[in-house]
């Protein structure tokens, strides 16, 4: 059974996509995992670096988004999950020379709107909208699990808001990351998501939950070395919360990698003098794909 990778935050420009795609590259390459990836980001930004903006633009021309994904089979339409699915995306090969085995149900700009929809048509059938809310997230709990016996890694790039796939992800994972700027800005955006991971109302009730058995863990993104500042908030978060020890940088490896190229190269010239960052990424995550969800 595939193991369910939510990537979240509640503020945006915190790097997600870019972390999302890393570790899909990461986990093809180098762990050999089949990886899926799933756009719930309106901004398709996860889309773009694996196929571009004219791979993106013929999906969404074919109705092969994450919208169209949700809208058509919702209501248990016989449509074909896998006919969504875009395989062997990205421009990274495996150690083969192939490509990676990442697949992606690309995002869409309709996202939103496509919610909204369901969410009208089962109002249809009760006022009480709670009883509609509760519905229409857990449809989308039952969609985004459809493929979890055809992947190892099912990697959830979601978007900053409340919207019902961002929460039916985050219901769904079985870890989520939680990639932040070390700024205050981001240090409550990370006490506010971790309340809806672990579904807690306060930081106090929060508390209760020992850090080391919480279901998520962060991780601090565009750190500048040598800011005693910055170090400072790192800290400040870790008192309270699961932290990575791995700290990823401002590189221009990593900010180039968000350009898709149409040639397949190795992980190693895709992220250029950022590659040592993102294999202690992913050799300090690896270990926690084991680690199921049980309950």
């Amino acid at each position: 059974m595939a193991f369910f990778l939510a990537v979240a935050n509640r503020k945006g420009g915190v790097g997600k996509s870019t972390v999302s795609v890393m570790l899909a590259h990461a986990m093809s390459v180098w762990g050999g995992k089949r990886v899926l990836m799933m756009d719930l980001d309106s901004q398709c930004n996860a889309s773009l670096i694996l196929i571009g903006g004219q791979g993106w633009s013929e999906a969404r021309k074919a109705n092969r988004t994450i919208a169209d994904y949700f809208f058509d089979l919702f209501d248990g339409h016989t449509m074909q999950p896998k006919d969504y699915l875009l395989p062997g995306v990205g421009d990274v090969a495996g150690a083969d020379g192939r490509a990676a085995r990442i697949s992606l149900l690309p995002g869409s700009l309709l996202l939103e709107d496509v919610q909204g929809e369901l969410f009208l048509k089962q109002a249809q059938q009760t006022n009480d909208p709670d009883i509609v809310a509760s519905r229409v997230r857990g449809r989308l709990e039952q969609l985004l699990r459809r493929f979890e016996g055809n992947f190892d890694v099912v990697i959830l790039d979601c978007a900053p808001g409340l919207s019902f796939a961002a929460l039916a992800a985050l219901k769904t994972a079985d870890k989520v990351l939680v990639p932040f700027r070390p700024d205050y800005v981001s240090q409550l955006a990370v006490d506010r998501v971790a309340l809806l991971i672990e579904g807690r109302r306060s930081l106090n009730d929060l508390d209760e939950i020992p850090i080391d058995r919480r279901r998520y863990i962060c991780l601090a993104n565009y750190v500048r070395e040598a800011n005693g500042r910055e170090r400072t908030l790192i800290e400040e978060i870790a008192l309270a919360h699961p932290i990575l020890e791995t700290r990823m940088p401002q590189r221009d490896g990593i900010a180039n990698a968000f350009d898709w190229v149409a040639e397949r190269r190795g992980i190693d010239q895709k992220y250029g003098n950022a590659i040592a960052d993102v294999r202690k990424l992913y050799t300090e995550l690896a270990p926690m794909l084991a680690q199921k969800v049980t309950a």
